[in-house]
């Protein structure tokens, strides 16, 4: 996706719009008046001219004047608003053309973003001597060094691959004085966080910063005052994020996308945890064994539970041993957790006052928090009824398609390989290299690149568990078998790897053969990448490995019950199977 697309509908909060009356303009101290763009330098005027631009949008109008004067500052507005001209156009006014050093760094969560903005800023310093690299993972360094080799004066790229250069020493930030983070929620929703931390070492510590976002929950609003100096905030989205409420937002769809529905909208939002509410406990199983078998960290609370079961799920959530509780509203009574980030309505409760209760569970203490409502059509006037009688605003956003899940589950496993690879040693690498011809002759071969898509996704899932999982896994993990004396022929590793693999492969059920498929590209592609063929290999020797240490996975009989080929049963709408506990 470019900018993500957010509907303009709100619900019990009127029409939506671009331009931002002055008493929704939320300004820092010691404010500094909007600008026209006939305030521009001439320079500036010939490049927005360049780019086509008429007049500056709210943004571009507000947020200039303090990116020219260097203050630190905190930009909300929605995306599509303009935001990248707001911190490229006065940014490129203070390069030094003659000072062949990178001298701005802008920090984004993808591929296609880190494009947007350099190709943003080849347009308006057009003419101007300023040179500008675009860096991300999934293709070939060369380019890359290439323009740090020219003396790139603005590097635009995403975090994991940034770190790659620095370690590696082709990357100096040394003489960095801007420092830019775009879109920085969606960057905390990819897992960057641990590898900004990184890259903050290698910074200077005299910098000006700038963070933009759509939103400021409370890891971005940390991120912010770890990298920036005393930050204002500067607000132009007509829904302001204030420290404590919570958002909601709505997605339409029909009762039988729901399912597929939730599962892209995690992908896209990456929540850290969850309470998804149903109106029945067949619904509740239902969603429950959906998530799971996509890989998720999910357990079910309904009336069923006797009180030590009960205790026992809400403590794994309570000290975030567990990611995603879905419960019913007569279950999920006196649930008091402390930061739960998001609290999702798959179903619309029956009583309008139980909204506010669930929703109520998350933005407590101070935190903010997200409430995400899954409608139907015939549901959408329930909800707008709700939003009128406690005066919400529930803002529209459009449910992810398939590929925009594509495009997200690659660039966030493509940085959490490559995050896993810096932690390899040279032995390791060596052994990975033996491991490249069989990755390339998988991708080749179209029945056997589902094999390295299973191992991907295998790669995958260990995202998605939650902190705490990860931690003990990281304790508790066997040595891996280290190369030495009893270490077969290459050849004869490739053919165990591809035994087993295949063995594995009829042990999918067919939500996880869906879940696989969508990194059938990703292998292709990094196969095509002679850098990044490595990160293939890495996968399959860690399967391999990891495999000497696990029994063998049992074979699904055709037809066994319906975690099998079928998958969960979707619970009948009517009728039976309505018990509300």
């Amino acid at each position: 996706m470019t900018e993500e697309a957010i509907g303009s509908e709100i619900l019990g909060g009127g029409a939506a719009t671009l331009e931002c009356p002055p008493e929704e303009l939320i300004q820092p101290e010691n404010p500094i008046p909007p600008i026209s763009i006939g305030d521009l330098p001439q320079v500036s005027r010939e490049a927005a001219n360049r780019a086509g631009w008429t007049e500056l949008t709210d943004v571009q109008a507000t947020a200039i004047p303090y990116v020219a004067e260097g203050r630190d500052m905190m930009v909300q507005s929605r995306t599509g608003s303009g935001k990248t001209g707001a911190f490229v156009l006065p940014i490129l006014n203070q390069l030094d053309p003659g000072l062949a050093e990178c001298q701005a760094l802008v920090l984004v969560p993808t591929r296609e973003l880190a494009q947007q903005v350099s190709n943003e800023a080849e347009i308006l310093g057009e003419g101007s001597g300023i040179r500008s690299v675009r860096v991300y993972g999934g293709v070939g360094y060369g380019p890359q060094l290439q323009g740090f080799r020219e003396g790139a004066h603005l590097v635009v790229g995403t975090p994991g691959r940034i770190l790659d250069h620095l370690i590696r020493g082709s990357l100096d930030l040394g003489r960095v004085k801007i420092l830019v983070f775009d879109e920085a929620d969606r960057m905390m929703s990819m897992g960057f966080y641990p590898d900004m931390r990184q890259i903050r070492s290698y910074l200077p510590h005299s910098r000006s910063g700038f963070m933009f976002s759509a939103t400021y929950p409370t890891s971005v609003r940390k991120l912010a005052h770890q990298f920036l100096n005393e930050p204002g905030f500067l607000s132009l989205s007509h829904d302001a994020v204030h420290v404590s409420e919570t958002e909601h937002f709505y997605y339409e769809a029909t009762a039988m996308d729901k399912d597929r529905g939730l599962v892209r909208i995690f992908e896209l939002e990456n929540p850290e945890s969850a309470i998804i509410f149903c109106n029945t406990k067949a619904r509740v199983n239902y969603l429950a064994t959906v998530l799971q078998r996509f890989g998720y960290d999910a357990d079910q609370l309904t009336s069923d539970l006797g009180q030590g079961a009960r205790d026992q799920v809400l403590t794994r959530l309570r000290e975030h041993q567990l990611r995603f509780l879905v419960a019913t509203d007569i279950a999920g009574r006196g649930i008091d957790i402390s930061n739960l980030s998001h609290v999702i309505n798959y179903e619309i409760p029956d009583d309008p006052e139980s909204y506010i209760h669930r929703t109520g569970r998350t933005g407590r203490a101070g935190a903010s928090g997200v409430a995400l409502s899954l409608v139907s059509p015939v549901d959408k006037a329930d909800l707008k009824s709700i939003a009128r009688r406690f005066d919400v605003d529930i803002l529209e956003r459009t449910i992810p398609t398939d590929e925009d899940v594509q495009e997200i589950v690659s660039e966030r496993l493509v940085a959490f390989l490559e995050a896993r690879l810096r932690t390899r040693n040279s032995e390791e690498q060596e052994r990975f290299v033996k491991l490249v011809p069989l990755a390339q002759s998988l991708s080749e071969d179209d029945d056997k690149r589902s094999l390295l898509a299973m191992v991907l996704d295998e790669a995958y899932q260990e995202t998605q568990r939650s902190p705490s999982q990860i931690s003990r896994q990281a304790k508790s993990a066997r040595p891996r078998v280290a190369s030495g004396g009893e270490e077969s022929e290459p050849e004869n590793i490739s053919e165990r790897i591809v035994s087993l693999l295949e063995a594995k492969l009829e042990t999918r059920d067919r939500i996880q053969i869906e879940r696989m498929q969508r990194l059938v590209p990703l292998a292709q592609s990094l196969s095509e990448v002679e850098d990044e063929r490595l990160l293939l290999a890495m996968v399959l020797d860690d399967y391999y490995r990891d495999s000497l240490n696990r029994p063998p996975e049992k074979k699904r009989s055709r037809g066994s019950e319906n975690k099998g080929g079928q998958g969960p049963r979707r619970p009948r709408h009517g009728g039976g199977g309505r018990s509300r506990n």
